[in-house]
């Protein structure tokens, strides 16, 4: 695309946020929602189409009736590990079915490696921190020469990609979201078993460096916090009665998390929250989960990971096995539901899929998360296996499929016993939770 092609413009803006398979939730787009929310800002038209809320079926042509209907001549597509084949793939279709669009491709993937989406068929990759610079290239109308003041931006001008700068890190966002779209597509909207939940996020990266998560790599790895009024303004905003906080660690500052607490509770907000935490800060400030609960929490995430010590060092996560034990114990003597994430090695062995087992029972573990390891690009995993990996496509990158292949078994009785530990405590989540005990944390039994 040449300078011309992309000259300033009215715009009429579409996000996408790309489906890919998950069985276990359904979220809000809230990165697009403060895209959209940027656009109202600016009085720019815009809609958000979430391929979440469709079928699988006739997902190209259905795009194409939105963009000829909306007369839009910007499309923007979120980005996560595992869409970026399909993104680049529908960047491509859409060029030869509407030539003179705009695409731009941001998200998550976008700020990690926005090098994979410098193609043909895309004219603009944003991975900056933050929105200041799209908020400068949108008032424009994507004017070349403001394009070429902003950060975090990649672009085409006379037909070669110009790469700037990211940003510095930020602290907050500088507009409000627009949840329409989560509103509009609450009836889909779910967790397995837990219900329908608005998100929000309080913070940016994550103060650790776990060598397979590249949350901590993000807002150039700088760890912010955003001003707690306007997070606990937004809550009583938020027009729903669970919130889920999606940063990477919540409960990270002992003393924000009292201030927040007693909040909330002085506020009168009555919500039920899910947050992440380490475990290493349950383990070591139990007084802080009783006010935790009586301000709402009720779901507290847990990166446990890996059950042995050796595993949890390869990792880089800074615990061990007894402060994981310790923090599931603090959770559930306080009521809160601790939902256990863990990481399944291309190493393990049928012991450790059997030991797995025996430490969620012991633990008396009811909700659970298994993720196979996977060393996705951007993160210090990948450069250790980069070597390794094997059928390394985008839509692989999910956390459910093999991308090392198994040294202990074959990936097919890998992938087997991956699956039965599922069958082995789903079902139960399921029971515990027609009959009303799926947070009775001090029971043990399957009702």
């Amino acid at each position: 695309m040449s300078q011309s092609d992309i000259g300033k413009k009215e715009l009429k803006v579409l996000l996408i946020r790309p489906k890919y398979s998950s069985l276990v939730a359904h979220l809000e787009p809230l990165g697009l929602e403060y895209l959209a929310g940027l656009a109202r800002d600016l009085e720019i038209p815009c809609e958000i189409h979430d391929e979440f809320d469709r079928p699988w079926t006739f997902r190209f042509s259905r795009m194409c009736r939105i963009i000829k209907k909306g007369g839009y001549n910007f499309v923007g597509l979120n980005a996560n590990a595992n869409t970026v084949d399909y993104i680049t793939q529908r960047a491509k279709q859409l060029k030869q079915k509407f030539p003179g669009i705009t695409i731009m491709v941001g998200g998550p993937e976008a700020e990690m490696n926005y090098r994979e989406f410098l193609t043909d068929d895309i004219d603009i990759v944003y991975y900056d921190n933050g929105l200041r610079s799209l908020k400068a290239i949108w008032s424009a109308g994507l004017d070349i020469d403001v394009m070429d003041e902003q950060t975090g931006i990649a672009f085409k001008k006379n037909g070669e990609w110009i790469v700037k700068e990211k940003g510095d890190p930020v602290c907050g966002f500088i507009n409000k979201p627009d949840r329409t779209a989560f509103y509009r597509g609450l009836k889909k909207n779910y967790i397995f078993m837990k219900g329908k939940y608005a998100l929000s996020k309080a913070s940016f990266s994550c103060p650790f460096n776990c060598s397979f998560c590249y949350c901590t790599k993000m807002n150039s790895g700088v760890y912010t916090e955003r001003d707690m009024n306007e997070v606990l303004d937004e809550l009583e905003e938020i027009k729903h009665d669970k919130v889920w906080f999606v940063d990477d660690t919540f409960f990270f500052h002992k003393e924000r998390v009292i201030e927040f607490c007693n909040e909330v509770i002085k506020r009168g907000i009555k919500k039920e929250f899910m947050a992440y935490a380490r475990a290493d800060f349950i383990a070591e400030n139990p007084d802080v989960l009783p006010l935790a609960y009586e301000a709402g929490f009720r779901d507290i995430l847990v990166g446990l990971e890996a059950i042995t010590d050796e595993l949890l060092d390869e990792y880089n996560k800074q615990t061990s096995k007894e402060i994981n034990e310790k923090a599931i114990k603090n959770l559930l003597d306080n009521n809160i539901v601790c939902d256990g994430l863990f990481v399944i090695s291309y190493t393990a062995t049928r012991k450790d899929f059997k030991n797995l087992m025996k430490f969620i029972k012991d633990n008396n573990l009811l909700w659970v998360v298994f993720g196979i390891f996977t060393p996705y690009k951007g993160t210090d995993s990948y450069d250790e296996y980069k070597d390794m990996v094997v059928n390394f496509k985008s839509w692989r990158l999910d956390g459910t499929h093999i991308t090392i292949k198994p040294t202990n078994m074959s990936s097919f009785e890998y992938m087997f016993r991956y699956y039965w530990i599922h069958v082995l405590t789903y079902p139960k989540i399921m029971v515990r939770t027609l009959f009303g005990t799926g947070y009775d944390t001090k029971r043990t039994g399957w009702f």
